[in-house]
């Protein structure tokens, strides 16, 4: 780019400054907004931006108790929103000449076609190439018009107002405000139009420059003219100063934050000092909106497409010029040349694909296995399942934010690690009992391989989603946040936990001296099955991208954790300590083998979240039973659920082999004394 073009670049953005300015009065004043809490779950730090509806929630009102209640409504039947149009008349009422209390309504647009795109291309794709372009050879998002879902998010917001004006009596703004962008301006008219309004207070509204999104080098936020604005909706009125063509946006070039801060502070005022009115709408975007919250002070709060956020406003005007804040430069925005390879995969959360390849792989594998009678390979084909998945579904991501590497790496390296191990100790031991009765049985034999399929599909769902289209899509902070090193710390804890401790297990029964032998060496000693508790957090407790995604891949996300639930009761209710616990203390009483050992073992040793022995031992059974999870079930009672003929038949070869002992010794003695 030249210097003059540069020159005219940033001459052009000051007239357009300079334009807002000698539209209005100067006044050297300076307004300080501040934000009244209390009265909105917005402003509440436990409402959670991504979950919060408020459509359901009455616009956020929190249903309380105001003091002008008792001169207003002394019988109770008011609405909250009576109350509060009469809590605000008091507080303006009170207020000195200086202060005035507004409530600003402010509505981001319906979905826009490119938001669509941004959702079909993800974030990184749209960022560096997609959105630089007017649209592709289905649609154009050039100055984006609504898609049908964002009619239709609109329009169920027109509902929702029509709703509060008939059953709330709330009182519908007396000013409107909207962004020049169609989106916008198409929202607003959706909104509003059809309502039942008071006659002096009719929906027009005033289109000002500087409600529009943070300006960036997309052409999405590059604004029709003026005429286009005029003809496309002639009932709005179109602030003064506003000029033919659009001069603040540039190709390539960004505003900085500050840049829109600035200007933002300046329409506030300009709407504060020149409009009487107490309630406001303003139709905006999602960057403007969170920019206006920055200058009002209010906390950080997303909205969604066609989300309305109230906030009741304090503005107290001082005599003291406004401080002056220098404007920056715009940025160069970075682009790519080519568009980012990215693969829609049935679904755009990998859910069929990986059901698919799933099934496939353990229906090969059970294949050798029935056909040769071969057990070698059944837990290997598993373990290597996740592997394979979780490089499938990042490979085919085509966005590599760290922390979908990270957990992708972590599933491997576990499913990698639990494979080996399994099949090096299948080749040891040479078969697998557990395929006893099934081996020569089709049906028995598949009904294993068909678990094992929902096995690995349904705890492989936190990755195969975090690496899913719909949520690589959205921008996330560098891997580091707490979560992230919580996540890593526990993954490794429970890593470093289930292998050694397989390994220690291992060595114990391979040693000839221990046969028998109740293992209670290394991490045995302060739990009975550490390689399961270390499974399990490592499954509950790895990085993820909680809290940067929003609509339905937040949902997912949370569904994710469906794949935790599963192998936690796989674990405690199916296949892990349901058959180690009562059944293995049971063949061990009735077979005399190191009962008493056994016994004394597991009174003082946790049954899963490892603790010290010393503690454990004396600690009320109450809590060993509820708090430590050794659930009853898992209990071995000799009177109720061991075999007493067993027992007595060993106990009868046991005193036939005393007896026979001591006869030896004496015939031996007796030969000896002769």
């Amino acid at each position: 780019m030249s210097l003059l073009a540069i020159f005219a670049f940033y001459a052009s953005i000051a007239s357009c400054f300079l334009n807002f300015a000698s539209a209005a009065p100067k006044r050297e004043f300076h307004i300080n907004y501040s934000v009244v809490t209390g009265y909105f779950l917005q402003d509440e730090a436990s409402t959670n931006a991504s979950t919060f509806n408020f459509i359901n929630t009455n616009f956020g009102l929190i249903n309380r108790t105001y003091a002008t209640d008792t001169r207003l409504d002394p019988k109770g039947i008011k609405t909250q929103w009576q109350r509060f149009e009469n809590q605000v008349f008091r507080l303006n009422r009170e207020s000195g000449r200086t202060i005035q209390y507004k409530l600003l309504f402010m509505g981001r647009h319906g979905e826009g076609y490119h938001n669509a795109a941004e959702s079909y291309y993800g974030t990184p794709g749209w960022n560096c190439y997609y959105s630089l372009l007017d649209g592709n050879e289905t649609v154009t998002w050039a100055d984006a018009r609504l898609t049908s879902k964002g009619i239709t998010q609109a329009l169920a917001v027109n509902a929702f107002w029509a709703s509060e004006i008939k059953n709330q009596k709330i009182t519908t703004p007396q000013s409107y405000y909207t962004s020049p962008l169609t989106r916008c301006l198409t929202t607003a008219n959706l909104t509003f139009s059809g309502l039942q309004l008071p006659s002096r207070h009719p929906f027009i509204p005033t289109v000002k420059e500087f409600f529009r999104e943070g300006i960036s080098g997309h052409t999405c936020d590059r604004r029709g003219s003026r005429s286009y604005i005029q003809n496309a909706f002639p009932s709005y009125r179109i602030e003064p100063g506003f000029v033919e063509t659009d001069q603040l946006w540039q190709a390539y070039h960004s505003e900085p934050q500050v840049d829109q801060d600035i200007r933002s502070r300046a329409v506030l005022d300009d709407v504060f000092s020149t409009d009487s009115e107490t309630y406001i709408s303003i139709t905006s975007h999602s960057g403007e909106i969170a920019s206006l919250l920055r200058v009002l002070g209010h906390r950080p709060f997303s909205l969604s497409t066609g989300a309305v956020i109230p906030v009741l406003v304090k503005a107290e005007t001082s005599q003291n010029p406004t401080p002056t804040s220098a404007t920056q430069p715009y940025n160069a925005i970075c682009t790519c040349t080519s568009p980012p390879a990215i693969v829609h995969a049935l679904d755009n959360y990998y859910l069929a694909i990986t059901l698919l390849i799933t099934i496939a792989y353990q229906l090969f594998f059970f294949s050798i296995a029935f056909s040769l009678k071969f057990d070698k390979l059944t837990d290997f084909a598993g373990g290597t399942n996740f592997v394979g998945l979780a490089i499938i579904t990042l490979a085919f991501s085509g966005h590599h934010h760290a922390r979908q590497i990270v957990c992708s790496l972590f599933i491997i390296l576990w499913g990698a690690r639990l494979s080996g191990f399994l099949l090096f100790r299948i080749i040891k031991t040479g078969k697998d009992d557990r395929f006893d009765d099934k081996r020569d049985k089709f049906w028995s034999f598949l009904g294993f391989w068909v678990f094992q399929m929902i096995w690995v599909w349904t705890v492989s769902l936190p990755v195969t989603i975090l690496n899913s289209p719909n949520v690589t899509k959205f921008d996330q902070p560098a891997f580091g946040t707490g979560r992230d090193i919580a996540g890593v710390i526990f993954f490794a804890i429970g890593f470093i936990l289930e292998s050694i401790s397989d390994v220690q297990k291992y060595q114990f029964r391979s040693n000839p001296k221990n046969k028998g032998k109740v293992c209670d060496i290394g991490f045995f000693t302060w739990t009975r099955h550490p390689n399961y508790f270390g499974e399990i957090i490592i499954q509950f407790l790895s990085p993820s991208a909680y809290g940067y995604v929003t609509d339905g891949a937040f949902s997912a996300q949370y569904a994710a954790i469906l794949g935790p639930f599963f192998l936690t009761l796989l674990l405690m209710f199916v296949s892990g300590l349901t058959l180690q616990e009562r059944p293995g203390a049971k063949k061990r009483y009735e077979s005399g083998n190191h009962w008493e050992s056994f016994s004394r073992y597991t009174k003082r040793t946790s049954i899963l979240i490892p603790f010290p022995p010393q503690l454990y031992e004396p600690m009320p059974t109450i809590l060993k039973r509820t708090l430590f999870l050794e659930f009853p079930i898992y209990v071995f009672d000799p009177a109720k659920h061991a075999d007493q003929s067993k027992v007595r038949d060993r106990e009868a070869e046991e005193g036939d082999g005393h007896v026979q002992q001591a006869e030896q010794g004496n015939h031996d003695g007796a030969a000896s004394g002769e």
